[in-house]
C-alpha cells in the first residue's frame, strides 16, 4: 500500500487586518507583534498588515515608513 506525502503550501501573500497593527496598545497587539517576527522570517515582505492610520493628524508616523513604490 503506498503512503501519500503530505505537501505543505504557503499562501503568496499574507494580510492582517486589525486594529492593533497600529495602535500597538492592549494584549492582541502583543500577539501580532510577536507573531510578525515569526512570519516575517517566512514570508519577508509577503506578510502585509493593514490596519488604520492612528498618526493621521500628525506629519510623520514614528514606527512606519511609507513605500510609494510598493504595489504600484
Amino acid at each position: 500500500m503506498a503512503t501519500k506525502k503530505k505537501e505543505l503550501l504557503q499562501p503568496d501573500y499574507l494580510f492582517e487586518v486589525s486594529w492593533e497593527v497600529c495602535n500597538k496598545v492592549g494584549g492582541i497587539y502583543t500577539v501580532v507583534a510577536t507573531k510578525a517576527l515569526h512570519l516575517s522570517s517566512q514570508l519577508g515582505r509577503r506578510h502585509i498588515f493593514i490596519g488604520p492610520d492612528v498618526w493621521m493628524h500628525r506629519s510623520d508616523n514614528p514606527d512606519f515608513l511609507e513605500d510609494p513604490m510598493l504595489y504600484r
